[in-house]
């Protein structure tokens, strides 16, 4: 018989930490850009530039907190920074606290977040690897044990 214990949920776990540290990432620059709204939204041109912008920036702070993001050539890294540039001209005026806030998020990131995924990771390879060898040992044993000899 098998033994039915309980196993960690790492997975749930991984996924709720993903998602924290994401909202660690955004979290400064959003609250930074809601306070400061006014000067970036003055057009409606300026806003819809300024929605489409912010959501490349989040699909791309996403991707990259989340590990999948890899570095594209380099014709299309600069075609990426171009349109980035162009559709959030109107914040960056703010560059420099911009950036103080994306780095206030990493900061934040790094030590809250980022050793736990390491960890949680760790032990969901730690836990398969657990079971393909109990299940390779219980396979041996039936084997050994199948004929009713040792």
């Amino acid at each position: 018989m098998k033994n039915k214990t309980k196993k960690p949920k790492y997975r749930l776990r991984l996924f709720f930490l993903y998602i924290g540290s994401f909202i660690v990432c955004v979290a400064p620059l959003s609250v930074y850009v809601f306070f400061n709204a006014e000067r970036y939204i003055q057009t409606p041109t300026d806003t819809v530039k300024l929605c489409i912008g912010g959501f490349v920036a989040l699909i791309f702070l996403f991707l990259k907190v989340i590990g999948k993001l890899g570095m594209p050539r380099r014709i299309v890294l600069f075609g990426v920074v171009f349109i980035m540039t162009w559709l959030l001209q109107s914040i960056l005026a703010d560059l420099l606290m911009l950036s103080g806030m994306a780095l206030v998020g990493e900061f934040a990131d790094t030590i809250f977040f980022q050793r736990a995924i390491r960890i949680t990771k760790e032990n969901i390879l730690i836990g398969k690897t657990a079971t393909v060898t109990a299940e390779q040992v219980e396979q041996i044993i039936e084997k050994r044990l199948g004929n009713g000899r040792v």
